[in-house]
């Protein structure tokens, strides 16, 4: 177990490969993010959207008090 540590330790890594490869994971991890926030954030626009139309379709239309005739 020893001399396997040792050659762990002795290995060298390339920097390049080191900063391509967290570049790499980074790049991932944001892809993968985008790929569930884009559906959702569509969807919750979506929701918005329609309860937006909803409400200004059902809203009655703004009218003047009716006009009281003279009963004299």
């Amino acid at each position: 177990m020893l001399s396997l540590s040792r050659a762990l330790d002795e290995r060298k890594e390339s920097p390049t490969l080191v900063v391509v490869t967290s570049a790499f994971q980074l790049a991932l991890v944001v892809l993968v993010w985008l790929l569930f926030l884009i559906p959702a954030a569509i969807a919750a626009l979506t929701v918005l959207t329609v309860k937006t139309v909803r409400a200004a379709l059902n809203r009655p239309a703004v009218s003047s008090p009716p006009i009281e005739e003279d009963k004299s």
